[in-house]
Formats: C-alpha cells, structure tokens, sequence
C-alpha cells in the first residue's frame, strides 16, 4: 500500500500542471531519552497557515533550505536550513533543547492535493486526502549551529553515515564544575536561597549579613518558585531579607510534552535594604541575585541532609571569654633563673584519681616566646631528673631538646619556640631509665612576642585500646590510647595499637608496679598533682643545666590561660568540634580570632553530654564532668588564697601562687540565624561530574 501511494505522488508529477510539493519537517530535540516527542514545522511559501498531515500538525516558519542534492562524487551532503527567528522563537528552542545538538533532523515532502481534509473547509478542493501518499522520509542530525542572530539561525545538518563530526555525548563536562543550569535543566533546586553566585552570602550595603526571610502564605504548601505570591510587584514594599522570584521571558524550562512549552525560569532575588518599586533585575544596591558558585560544595549545601541553612546576622555583638595573665619572666638580677612565676594546682585525689584511666583535658593558651625553655603549660607530676622534664605522668610544656643535640644542653631561662606533649607509654619494671618510657610529640610553635593573643586549644584524650575490657581488673595491664588535638587536629600517630607505638600510654599496672630508683623508691608513676601555667620543678647547680641535681625552682610561662576541664570519659570527635567554637564575623570588623572557647551555659541540648546534662545523658556523658574553669578568679573556702574557681560542680578549685592577673578576651561575633531548607524528597537533580546524579538528595 505504501508503494502505491508513492506511486499516485510520480503520477502527479508529471501531470501538465502538477500539484505543489510541500516540505515538512520534524525536529526530535532529544532521540535518545524522548524518541517519540518533536516539534513539527513547514516553510510557509506555499501555504501560510498550520498545515495537518497524518493527523499531526505542523507550524508555518519562514525558512530557507540548500544542499538536499545527492551528488554522484560519493560525498555525503551536508545540507543547511535557515529559519527566521522573529521574536527570538528560535533562541528560546535553543536555550531549551541545548542547541539541538544531536537532534534528529526529518524532511518529509507530500503533494498538497494529499493533505489533510482538515486543512479546508469542505474537505481538500484538491483530491482526495492519503496519509500515505507521501516520499520516503529523509533523515538527518543536527550537525551544528553555524550561525545566529536576531534575524535568522544557520544549522548544518549531517548523514546518519557522517561519522566525521558526530558527537558521542553532548554533555559538557569542566573539571570542578557543575554544567547544569542552576535552579533549570539538570538542577531543579527549588530551597531557600543560599549565596551568590560568587560563592559570598548576601549582605548589605555596609557589608553586614543579611539572612532571606521567605516566609509562605497560610496554608501555602510547596515550593517558594511555585509560590504566585512571591513574585515581585512594584507596588509591595520589601523589607531587608526579604525574597522574590523574577520569571524569564525568553527562557522556559522542557516539558514531558516536546510539544508544548514549558514553565519560565524563576530567578530568585534577595532584598538587601528596604525599597519600593526597585526592580530586582539589574538594581544590586537593593537586590542581590540568588546563585550558585557551580563547585561540589554548593551542591552538597542544596541537596543534603541538613534541614537549616545557617546565616549571619547583620548586627555585631560584643562578646568575651574570660582569661588569666600570668608571668614567666627571667628573673632581673639573675637570667637564668624566672622569678617572676604564676600557676595553679591542685592535688586532690577527687581529680588526680581521675586520671588513673580513661579521661579527657581540654584547654585554652596564650603563651609567647617570652616563656623559658621548660616552661609548663599542663603539669601532672613532680620533675624527673633522669628524664626531665618529662614526668612521671603527662605534660604539655616548652621543649628543652636542643636543636642538633649537641652539648652544652640549654640553659635555664633560655627561650624556645617550641611547645610539646610528653607522657609515659610502656615501662619496663627492671629499668625506670628505659628510654622507651618517654614519649614526646611536638605540637606548634609559640606565638612570637606581641600584642596579637594568638590563642592555642590543646585536647588530651585517653581510652582503652581493644584488647582492654577494662582499665582496672583485667584489662589493667593494657596500655591505653592517647591522642593529643591542637586546635581540632589530632596530631597523634594513626597506628596506635600494637605495644611499641607511639600514642600507647603505660598501662595502669606497670605504673603501680614501678618502683623507681632512690630517692623516689615509696613513688608510684601516677599523677601527683594537676598543674596549669608551670612544671612544678626544676634543678640547677653550678653548671645551669637541666640534668644537674640542686635546689628546685618553678618553671612559668608567659602568657594567659583561658578555661580548661577535665572528664573522666574520652570525648568523641563530634564533641571535640563542638568545644572548638568558630565564630563567624562581619565584614565590616575583622578580629583578631576565628575561633574562641565554647562557653559551659552552650553545651546543651545534644551537647548536654558535655556538661552531665541534657539529651543523651542517661546513655553517656551523665557525671563525666569532673571540673570546669572558666578563669574566672576569687577566694577558695575559708582561706586567704585566691585561685581559678570550678564553676561546675564548685568543689575542686585550683589554688593560685605567683603573679597573675584576671583579663578580658573581647571580640565580636555575628549570631547565626538557620532557617528551614525545604528541598523535596527526589529532586529532578542531574547531578555533579561524577556523581551518579542523585547523591546529594534528600531521603525520605
């Protein structure tokens, strides 16, 4: 039967006065995942209106087409159409269809005379309508753009057999950066308005954050882009904060059906200081424009887990933690020897006893160069002279390692830029001198002398390694973990296991079995004392050196101390962080601190763990607070002696000796302000360069 209708379209042409030949053409902007949807069109030369053929309608669009001719050089042709692109009707195809790059190209050609009757009233005056009197349908690709203006656009179309300039995959990958069109095709992000488009968040004209305000009708249930309230209108007064949409009128996103256009594109915009009639497009004094900075990170702040978004406030706010100023200074008649010292202590065993296991330490310093060398920061226990100044238990202090360790060794009163942690890790019973008893690890560098306080947090854990089930009883002669953090980073050895490496700490049984050579035969290797700000001895004789039997001095640093605790449990990563507060600033001010100890009233909630109280208390964390100073000073008891009060449970105060000064850390800090990020379940995400196009959307 199709034979024969082609033959009734030969008969025709060779008749006196032969019926015009008619072009159709269908365009498939996507044939590989939408093979059956096209977009249907003629040249309008013939007849100016919507033609139907085989049912199917197809659209007057002034065009012009050369180079369908078969030559007999065996070249494949590469035909080229132009069509008119009046009121950027093709622009706006193209933005949508990404310039039909790979499209399937379908040039039908039919006599008039066998078109549908619909096409006339009365039926075709012609003859008689045959869907199948049609020539054998031509089919191309979409090969490239060649040229496009406001007048006309140029397409190369290419044989199916072309090889030479076929695209495999028309998706453009760059590296780090996504290809999609934000908030459109590949994206379809309809949440809160997060940055701009340069990565900054919004803010006004000063420089201070502004946090979006979106805030949806009663009983308005979806997206802010779906939202006909939220478009802006010249006669609504917008507040600071506040968010509108803008639709495109050239850009429209694709609909299921290729045939019929889809929804606009909605920008979003926020207002960055009050206004009325300002139009958002094009006005970034009061508007700045919701964006995406196209890298991995952006994504994962859109389509994520989190339920909030987290935005600076616009105003400053004035706060502080409070500080002790000790001295550390040489001494002025004599250099090597600082008299000018401050501490505090205490040798309670309702703490002391704590640190026999499992525990954590938590502290804040500022100390400079100015601090001798041996300096203490963190004191357990009385000096060692055969491995001063490592004690007998754990401290954290200035180095006295001489850089080549060579002799002479450093003097007293010298001054270093090193600080370092060391402790005990494994004991052999017949030797106390054994070196593998002394560990130490360098943890930073000393601020240099100035007026910046360049404040250091330092975090000791201590926990059971697995072949530990206990610390007392059975698992009492298992060495235990520790892990030393400086500012959020571990800086322990990640291989902490087997008994020789470093982060092993000396098993609660070999440090009570010690027996150590005279005179410290009736001591135990276990905590003696809690110091903050000094090791509580040194030696000196003749030759100055640290090795060198003698009367005992203070060993002080130079500098300030912020609040410490201790627990008697090892504190997970997540409460690491938390106590390690980042403070967020405006760019109107600059600080001197990005981060600043988290304040004891902060940790609730979730973080009630911290302190004994709140969520998650009854599983862990409930009593692990053994003590919390907050450098905040005042009298002990009954007595004379003015020490750093324990503000948790106001029992176990440490005692203060020397010269010390209470001070103020000030800075200033923008509060966060969250609001909700309602991104829906299974967005229409195309996803990052290699992601498998759904990583980051929110599960049910």
């Amino acid at each position: 039967m199709a034979e024969e209708g082609k033959n009734k379209v030969a008969r025709s042409l060779l008749d006196l006065q032969p019926t015009a030949l008619l072009e159709l053409f269908r365009v498939y902007p996507d044939r590989i995942n939408k093979p059956n949807q096209w977009l249907g069109f003629h040249g309008g030369a013939i007849y100016s209106g919507s033609i139907l053929w085989q049912g199917f309608r197809y659209l007057p669009l002034s065009m012009e087409s050369e180079g369908f001719d078969i030559l007999g050089d065996g070249k494949l042709a590469r035909p080229k159409i132009r069509v008119a692109n009046q009121n950027n009707i093709i622009t706006q195809l193209l933005q949508v269809h990404k310039d039909f790059k790979n499209a399937s190209f379908i040039r039908k050609r039919v006599s008039v005379k066998f078109i549908d009757h619909a096409n006339f009233e009365g039926g075709n005056p012609f003859g008689e309508a045959d869907p199948k009197a049609e020539l054998t349908d031509e089919t191309w690709l979409m090969g490239r753009k060649t040229q496009e203006s406001r007048l006309f656009v140029e397409f190369e179309l290419n044989s199916p057999l072309d090889l030479e300039s076929a695209s495999v995959n028309p998706r453009s990958i760059v590296s780090k950066f996504c290809p999609w069109q934000y908030r459109g095709e590949g994206c379809r992000y309809q949440g809160q308005p997060i940055e701009r488009s340069d990565g900054q968040k919004f803010q006004d004209l000063d420089g201070n954050g502004v946090t979006p305000n979106y805030t949806p009708p009663d009983g308005y249930v979806g997206s802010i882009l779906d939202d006909p309230s939220a478009i802006w209108s010249e006669l609504t007064p917008y507040v600071k904060g506040a968010v509108v949409i803008l639709e495109s009128p050239t850009i429209f996103l694709p609909d299921s059906n290729a045939n019929l256009r889809g929804e606009p594109l909605r920008t979003v915009y926020v207002s960055v200081q009050d206004s009325l009639g300002q139009s958002p497009e094009g006005n970034p004094s009061f508007w700045q424009r919701d964006g995406c900075s196209k890298k991995l990170s952006a994504c994962k702040q859109r389509f994520n887990e989190v339920d909030s978004i987290g935005f600076a406030a616009a105003q400053n706010i004035d706060k502080s933690f409070n500080a002790i100023q000790i001295s550390g200074m040489q001494s002025e008649d004599v250099s090597y020897i600082p008299n000018h010292t401050g501490l505090f202590h205490t040798t309670v065993p309702e703490l002391t006893g704590q640190l026999t296991g499992e525990f954590t330490i938590m502290g804040w310093v500022n100390i400079n160069q100015n601090s001798p060398i041996g300096a203490g920061i963190l004191s357990t226990s009385p000096s060692d002279d055969a491995g001063w100044p490592n004690t007998k238990w754990l401290n954290i202090n200035s180095t006295t390692v001489p850089p080549l360790k060579t002799l002479p060794q450093p003097r007293r009163g010298t001054r270093t830029n090193q600080v370092a942690a060391n402790y005990m890790d494994k004991i052999n019973p017949e030797s106390a001198y054994d070196d593998s008893v002394y560990k130490t690890i360098n943890l930073h560098e000393q601020q240099r002398c100035g007026n910046t306080r360049e404040w250091v947090q330092y975090v000791v854990t201590n926990s059971k390694n697995a072949a530990a089930e206990a610390l007392n009883g059975i698992g009492a002669a298992a060495p235990t973990k520790i892990n030393f953090y400086v500012n959020g980073v571990n800086l322990s050895p990640t291989s902490q296991i087997a008994t020789d490496d470093m982060g092993n700490f000396a098993s609660l049984a070999n440090r009570e079995a010690l027996n150590w050579d005279f005179p410290y035969t009736d001591e135990k290797a276990l905590p003696t004392t809690f110091m903050l700000g000094a090791v509580e001895y040194w030696s000196k004789d003749g030759s100055y050196y640290y090795n060198s039997p003698g009367p005992a001095y203070t060993t002080s640093m130079n500098g300030a101390l912020g609040p410490w605790a201790v627990w008697n449990r090892p504190l997970n990563d997540e409460e690491i962080d938390y106590l390690y507060k980042r403070i967020t600033t405006p760019n109107s001010f600059s600080n001197s601190l990005d981060f600043v100890p988290r304040n004891y009233d902060e940790c609730t909630g979730s973080f009630g763990t911290i302190t004994g109280s709140g969520i998650g208390t009854l599983s862990y964390g409930k009593d692990s607070l053994v003590a919390w100073w907050d450098a905040s000073t005042g009298l002990i008891g009954a007595t004379n002696s003015t020490g750093m009060l324990d503000i948790h449970t106001g029992d176990i105060h440490l005692t203060g000796s020397g010269e010390f000064l209470g001070i103020n850390q000030g800075y200033k800090e923008s509060p966060l302000t969250l609001i909700s990020n309602p991104t829906p379940a299974f967005p229409n995400f195309g996803g990052f360069p290699g992601t498998d196009g759904f990583s980051y959307a929110r599960s049910t």
